[in-house]
């Protein structure tokens, strides 16, 4: 940026702080300050124009120490933008688009500069989304299928495991080409260098953008993250390539928009929250989707927006502005948690309104199946609550719905692929596993995994793909399992 003096020849409009109030200053005398402009303060300081009043200019700042009464303040008749660039592929930032990492300063003779603000795309450049996005979390794929655009809300109590669904999202993303980038708003530095190495164990660090906010930053850089995330997935939108962004969390961003609210002294609304909360996030959320480009190739931003819950009540004011957002949403519940299940995600309570329509016919067929198992093995517990005498037929029913849970167990650093999860779906409905309890199960599926990378299954794949039905699919799968037992055995 250029200096002081140099502004104040460009715009020749000067002003002086009257207020300063943690994060925000109050100016007069600059009556052609726009919102979002950057203006700058004798001492360098530089401020975004958040409202105008009638008699002052209300600036957001990243550093108030260094500021004083009656300073002067100037525009610059520039806007707030966010660079980008492919280098920032393996590369840890901040809101700035500066590198926090130890890798060095990055190359900018090659960034474009994005305002972090631009309009969402039209509703005639949308198009029906109509790609699948595999996630590698096999109850997600299986009962809460997601779409290439889509918007998905990930909510639930602290340390119920949403950031770890939206990490396996990105490793299964990434390997099949789709650039990822998370932002980490207010979050702890450890949480950070956290999803750093699990990234980077996972061998996807180098696909991936982690753009970040300290807890320990200002109001208004915490502010800020998820609008530059997004800027940052509309390059590489641009530029013909599929984005996966996760924001993680907006309750946080919420609380901190909360903040700076009432240090302007705005009217606050239900939970002291500004009226303008649901505008605020929706106009981040709106940006992403489905598009057609100008070149004809259809492009998406796929959004995970990750909210916290408090006791597993999802009536919350942030949370339900952010489901009627969003196309649907993943909640994992402590109930499922406590139960030694791992993702927690509830069966019942999660929706996703148009992943559906990315499915084949069998895969809709195996997810009604499915449904309609757990909905009777539901009703099922809720009679043996009452002490009434169950039926071998209803006790069967738990059975499996105790076997279906176990199958859906998966450790965080396990990501399935598409073709092996209707592998592991279509042994349960074989009754593969009747006899075996929920551990070995789960060691089945280890060693399925492991037999499935080396290619052994591969022809099963093929067949399995050519299914048109639930009934060819079960006859497939139980043709081909003897093969499967003697593998997992150990023989070949």
């Amino acid at each position: 940026m250029k200096d002081f003096n140099t502004y104040f020849k460009e715009t020749a409009e000067i002003g002086y702080i009257q207020s300063i109030i943690s994060s925000i200053f109050y100016v007069n005398g600059l009556p052609n300050a726009r919102i979002n402009e950057l203006v700058m303060t004798e001492n360098g300081t530089i401020g975004i124009v958040n409202a105008l009043l009638p008699e002052l200019v209300e600036v957001m700042v990243f550093e108030g120490q260094t500021l004083v009464h009656d300073m002067k303040v100037v525009r610059t008749n520039e806007f707030f933008q966010v660079p980008a660039s492919d280098k920032f592929l393996g590369r840890i930032l901040d809101p700035f688009g500066i590198a926090q990492d130890h890798f060095g300063k990055i190359d900018s003779r090659d960034f474009s500069y994005r305002h972090i603000e631009t309009p969402a795309p039209q509703i005639s450049s949308r198009v029906r989304i109509n790609r699948p996005l595999h996630t590698g979390v096999m109850v997600v794929d299986i009962l809460t299928p997601l779409g290439m655009g889509q918007r998905e809300l990930i909510l639930g109590d602290p340390s119920v495991g949403k950031s770890t669904i939206a990490l396996q999202t990105i490793v299964s993303q990434a390997k099949l080409g789709t650039v990822c980038i998370y932002a980490l708003i207010g979050k702890r530095k450890s949480d950070m260098k956290r999803i750093e190495n699990y990234l980077s164990n996972m061998k996807v660090l180098d696909k991936t953008i982690i753009i970040g906010s300290s807890s320990s930053d200002p109001a208004p850089m915490i502010y800020l993250t998820p609008y530059s995330a997004m800027a940052i997935a509309e390059h590489f939108r641009d530029s013909g390539k599929d984005v996966l962004l996760v924001l993680d969390d907006l309750s946080t961003h919420a609380r901190f928009y909360r903040e700076l609210s009432l240090l302007s002294r705005r009217p606050p609304g239900r939970q002291s929250y500004p009226g303008d909360i649901f505008h605020i996030q929706a106009r981040i959320a709106e940006r992403a989707g489905n598009i057609k480009m100008k070149s004809g190739k259809v492009k998406s931003i796929t959004l995970l927006p990750v909210a916290e819950t408090q006791e597993g009540d999802l009536s919350g004011y942030i949370q339900t502005n952010l489901m009627a957002m969003t196309d649907g949403h993943i909640f994992l519940d402590v109930a499922e948690q406590k139960k030694a299940r791992h993702p927690a995600v509830s069966f019942t309570l999660s929706v996703s309104r148009v992943g559906n329509q990315t499915r084949t016919k069998l895969e809709k067929a195996i997810a009604t199946h499915l449904h309609m198992m757990l909905a009777q093995a539901r009703k099922a517990q809720e009679l043996g609550r009452f002490g009434v005498e169950l039926t071998e037929q209803t006790m069967n029913i738990l059975r499996n719905s105790e076997k279906l849970e176990a199958v859906f167990n998966q450790g965080s650093d396990v990501v399935l692929s598409k073709e092996l999860q209707l592998i592991i779906i279509g042994l349960f409905l074989a009754q593969f596993w009747n006899a075996k309890s929920g551990k070995e199960i789960e060691a089945d599926i280890k060693k399925l995994t492991e037999v499935a990378n080396a290619g052994t299954l591969d022809k099963l794949k093929l067949e399995i793909k050519r299914c048109e039905n639930l009934e060819q699919f079960k006859a497939v799968v139980v043709k081909a399992s003897p093969n499967i037992a003697k593998l997992l055995a150990g023989e070949r």
